[in-house]
């Protein structure tokens, strides 16, 4: 329909130029404002009746509001994932500085753990070989340079967070999708947060607990 229309204005813009009649000069504007309001009603009748040609998603995303505001002392929310949830670059929670190293090579800075251009691998020390007894408890992820274990990265739609995995075990009140568990008022939280500003996640947390 559109290249028909833009044919018959073409014939008659060319036949304006070869035919001295007097016409105002701003026909042409008129016209394709006549068309462009066809064009328009004909759009919103498509989408009022479901044919249009641009499909929307249908699934309804969860919202901050749908999950209680608070949890009794200590509850646990939630449930652990597995192991394999946890890896990013094909480290796994609980690497030592060491096993890091050797997998990925050296590391762009050294600041309490170790980076890795967007992802930080955070370590717990404890007593013994600097090397061998720094673990990996906590995983951040701020760009595309990787992504979870299911896929998601730094960009992506909360549709596809969801599609991946499902409805998330809780949204804290910074709208921060969260899958795992955690005790409520304590330091226990073993899971993955996908920061969002309300349509694509920001930034990944890894923790481990």
């Amino acid at each position: 329909m559109k290249k028909l229309t833009t044919s018959i204005l073409l014939a008659l813009f060319s036949a304006s130029i070869f035919t001295p009649i007097h016409v105002e000069a701003s026909w042409l504007s008129k016209t394709w404002k006549k068309v462009e309001k066809s064009w328009n009603e004909a759009g919103k009748q498509s989408a009022s009746t479901g044919t249009s040609g641009s499909s929307t998603s249908s699934i309804r995303l969860p919202q901050r509001s749908e999950y209680p505001s608070n949890f009794g002392l200590h509850q646990v929310v939630g449930h652990s994932l597995e192991a394999i949830e946890y890896q990013v670059l094909g480290v796994p929670m609980g690497a030592t500085f060491r096993q890091v190293r050797n997998s990925l090579g050296e590391p762009t800075e050294i600041n309490r753990g170790m980076r890795y251009g967007g992802i930080r691998f955070d370590m717990s020390f404890t007593k013994g070989d600097y090397y061998d007894n720094n673990v990996v408890n906590y995983i951040e992820i701020t760009n595309r340079d990787a992504t979870t274990h299911r896929g998601i990265a730094v960009g992506d739609t909360l549709e596809q967070v969801y599609n991946a995995y499902g409805r998330p075990t809780y949204i804290f009140g910074n709208n921060a999708w969260f899958y795992g568990a955690f005790m409520w008022n304590s330091d226990y939280i073993s899971g993955i947060y996908f920061d969002n500003d309300g349509e694509r996640v920001t930034k990944i947390h890894l923790h481990y607990h």
